[in-house]
């Protein structure tokens, strides 16, 4: 019987995911051959760019809640593998939308004009989404957070409220993931499975952002929305397939 090399097998394994991975980055009219660099987060959202911005910049009020890109990039590559979004203009639009509503990576809990138990992630989404977000990762520990209200998630106390919210808050990779997760599996999947948003097409994102995620966008929050869409639209950019 040949034994394996578990290490030459651990490593070729690795490639493999890599390889097809990269392979369905190139695969497409707007599809990219790499993952999230940070040096295209730095450019994407230059405010968190720095070592001690968090330091700087972090809410007194909620500090733990700030990170920087070099912990953001991480997390948002893991879920761009996890859920498999692969086109650019995804990318930018749920990069955009959580840059946007976290405040530059400040934030994982609603807190303005005041706290609202039970909306979060880097996504601010909703409470009812951040309970089927909890029951997908983590059906088990969701059921005893969510107890005699499994069946009635709209009248579920603030208090049970924030236990769930704290669950998917617990890393993260989950506080970033929950972005990719709704516009994969949440009420946004349509523009996931359609493909329709545009590349580089701010009316498409803004389609996406009020039909999918269903954001207030008035005039300040288109002109404020697109600020932040136009710098993740110019920062992440990826070499062309050749």
């Amino acid at each position: 019987m040949r034994l394996i090399n578990t290490k030459t097998f651990a490593i070729t394994a690795l490639v493999a995911v890599s390889s097809i991975f990269q392979a369905s980055l190139v695969s497409g009219e707007d599809t990219n051959q790499g993952l999230v660099t940070l040096d295209m987060l730095n450019k994407a959202i230059p405010a968190a760019a720095a070592a001690d911005y968090c330091a700087k910049n972090a809410d007194k009020d909620y500090p733990k809640e700030c990170v920087n890109n070099a912990i953001a990039v991480a997390s948002i590559n893991k879920a761009l593998t996890k859920y498999k979004v692969t086109r650019r203009a995804d990318i930018v639009a749920v990069v955009a939308w959580m840059a946007f509503e976290s405040g530059s990576w400040k934030y994982n809990n609603a807190h303005f004009p005041k706290d609202v138990p039970g909306i979060g992630t880097r996504t601010m989404m909703a409470w009812a989404n951040v309970a089927s977000y909890a029951k997908y990762l983590y059906s088990c520990r969701y059921g005893v957070r969510i107890g005699e209200f499994a069946n009635t998630v709209d009248k579920a106390t603030d208090a049970v409220k924030v236990k769930v919210l704290k669950l998917v808050n617990s890393s993260n990779d989950d506080a970033f993931g929950a972005g990719f997760w709704y516009f994969v599996n949440g009420e946004a999947k349509s523009y996931y499975q359609g493909k329709t948003i545009k590349d580089g097409d701010y009316d498409s994102f803004k389609d996406f952002m009020v039909k999918g995620v269903k954001a207030p966008f008035d005039e300040k929050a288109y002109k404020d929305r697109k600020d932040v869409w136009d710098k993740v639209n110019t920062g992440i950019v990826f070499a062309k397939a050749t």
